[in-house]
Order: C-alpha cells, then structure tokens, then sequence
C-alpha cells in the first residue's frame, strides 16, 4: 500500500482497516459483543431503573407533548455539537481538514458509546492515521481537548453558581443544601484552576504528580509479574511541555471549540427538559445550566460505554433534588431525549460515517495504485 511506508517512517503500523482491508474475525466478534453488552444496558435502563425513578406512563405524556417543530430543532443543536466537538481536533491539526475530523470523531463517539474502555480514541487514531496525520500531532490534540475538557467540568459548576447567585438566584433555591453544593462548587473550581496553574508553572510538580502515579500501579503492576515503570516522572513533564505549546499557539481556538460543546451540552439538556413540560418559571436557564455542570462532573469517568445508565441516573437526579417532585416524568422524559441526541445519535451518525471513511479509503488507495502504475 502506498501509505504502509509512512506508517513504517513514523513508527506506527496502520491497522488493516486503516489501508481498506476488511475487518478480521475478531474484530467483527468485538464489535457484535460490544454492540450486545450495551444493548443489554440500555434494556436494564427501561426495564430496571426508570421504572424506580416514575411511571412509563407519565414519561410518555411527556414525549408525546414536543412538537416536529422542537424535535427539529434539538436535532439541529446536537448536529451542532458534533461539528464543534470535530472542530476541536481540527484546529490544533494543521493537516486534518473539518469534515475529516468529524469522520473521524464521528465513527470514534459511535465505537466509545458500545465498546468499553479508550476504544473510541483507538478508532480515531486508526482512521486519522490513514490520512497520514502523525502520531504527534493527534497525541498533542487528544491530550489538549482532554485536559481542557476535563478542567472545565471541573471549572463549570462553580461558574455557573456565581452565574445563577448574580442575577439573583430564580427559581426554586431548593433551601441550604443548594449554597451548600454551590460553595462546594466554587472551592472545586478555586481548585482546580489553582492545580492546573501549579503545574502549568512548575516543572517539579509535574514530575511529582509522575512519580506518585508510577507509585501507585507499580504495586499492580508486580502482582502481575510485570516491569515496574521508572518513566512517568519525565513523561508527565513532556506531556507539560507539549500541553503549553499548544495552548500557546492554538489555545484560543481550542478553548472556543470546548467551551462551545460544553455549552451547547448544556442548553441542549435545558432545551429538552423544556421540550418535555418543565417551565422557564419552575426552571431558569442560568439554574438549568449550574445543575447541568453539577451533574457532568458525576459523567466525567464513564464506567459503561457511553456512559450509559449512569449519565441518565446523575441527570435526573441533579435536578429532581432541586425541582419539584411533580416535575419527575418530565425530568425523566427530557433527560432520555437529551441522551438519544449525546448517545444514540452518534452510533448512528458514527455508523453512516465509518462507511463513508472505507468508501475514501478504497477510493483514495485506488488512485494512489494508479498513479503509481503511471510513474512506473
């Protein structure tokens, strides 16, 4: 293949799917068990948990209530979504255009949402490999849209609080326990912004914070008879001075992409608990946002694929502690809407668009055959 040596000249062997080959047995069987498991979770979240949380029948009223009109237009923000989250990888890749990079992140949030584990950061690197971007230039991307993602979930509740505590607090205060998260938000955000600019100023702290990594798996890592690791001091200080030159030269743009997804993620849960009979009386968009935030931050390690189960039990029940008990089925209701639109979607958009990157594949590996039978 014309881009095996590519792969060779920069260490890393592209998968056989990568150059258009077929997916091998195993891989099929992965992605057939994977698709099961997650099935499985999803009719235990029917079957098992929603009806703990309130009657079918009242979250079906609920559904029943949106309008084409409103479905429409959610649908459209979560294709927004994507674009942006796609738009993140992009503009800190100076050889991925847009619309690769949203393939590419595309058929990587559909394998994330059923397979378990970083098997949607393994896709995403197969296919951008396949066009020929390098392995660091996508780790430097990966690990700055992490970092910042991560920092501004952290970030995001406390903010949101002082938002909502600014224009006067509407909508039901919920009594002490809302100042009490709220206060709480605010020193986890003072926090983390203070841990990240530690280490962003100290090259001491990094190499710290690798070495009492390494600590804690070298144990494991015994147990199982393996090498204990001597290198993430020096890793985790790379991985510094990498992070800082690209927030430096790119970190306008990265920033705008993240802190755009992170919002539209909120105004997309808030718009569909509105879609679904929450009011803006019962419900302001500033206190929708705070409880957004708060209940991201229970999503942000995702022990199922997708997150599934686990982010629609921290939704709602972030805001049926703060709503009224009443409000439930239409919580309920916008929370599984929000997800078919974060979750669902994108296995689907993921699926149309892995089979538009084979179709280019097998395209581009023909012309570039031919053009190599035409310089012979």
């Amino acid at each position: 293949m014309a881009d095996a040596p590519e792969g060779r000249r920069r260490g890393a062997k592209l998968p056989a799917e990568a150059t258009g080959g077929r997916p091998g047995q195993g891989s099929v069987f992965l992605k057939v068990l994977s698709g099961a498991l997650s099935g499985a979770l999803i009719v235990l979240l029917f079957l098992a948990i929603i009806p703990k949380l309130t009657e079918f029948g009242s979250v079906g009223d609920s559904l029943r209530s949106m309008s084409l009109l409103t479905l429409a237009y959610l649908f459209l923000v979560a294709i927004a979504i994507r674009i942006v989250l796609a738009a993140s990888y992009s503009v800190l890749t100076p050889e991925l255009p847009l619309g690769r990079s949203l393939i590419a992140r595309e058929a990587s949030s559909a394998v994330s949402n059923i397979i378990p584990g970083p098997s949607g950061t393994a896709a995403q690197y197969a296919i951008l490999r396949s066009w020929s971007v390098s392995l660091e230039h996508f780790a430097r991307a990966t690990l700055a849209v992490s970092v910042s993602t991560d920092a501004l979930i952290f970030i995001g509740p406390g903010g949101f609080f002082v938002i909502w505590t600014l224009v006067g607090q509407p909508g039901p205060t919920g009594g002490a326990h809302v100042w009490a998260v709220g206060l709480i938000a605010v020193i986890l955000a003072a926090v983390t912004m203070l841990v990240v600019g530690a280490i962003a100023s100290s090259v001491r702290l990094a190499k710290w914070l690798g070495k009492a990594g390494q600590a804690c798996v070298n144990p494991f890592r015994k147990l199982f008879g393996k090498d204990r690791i001597t290198s993430w001091p020096d890793a985790c200080a790379g991985l510094r001075a990498d992070l800082l030159d690209t927030l430096r030269h790119d970190g306008i743009k990265l920033l705008a992409t993240v802190i755009s997804g992170y919002l539209l993620n909120g105004l997309l849960l808030v718009a569909c608990l509105y879609a679904c009979g929450i009011s803006k009386s019962q419900m302001p968009v500033t206190l929708g946002l705070m409880l957004y935030a708060i209940g991201r931050i229970a999503t942000i390690v995702q022990i199922t694929p997708g997150g599934v189960g686990i982010t629609e039990i921290a939704y709602t029940a972030v805001f049926s502690a703060v709503l009224s008990d009443s409000s439930q089925p239409a919580i309920v209701a916008g929370v599984l809407v929000y997800r078919a639109l974060t979750y669902a979607l994108p296995i689907v958009t993921g699926a149309f668009a892995y089979v538009i990157w084979r179709v280019m594949r097998r395209h581009e590996i023909h012309e570039e055959k031919l053009a190599a039978e035409a310089a012979d």
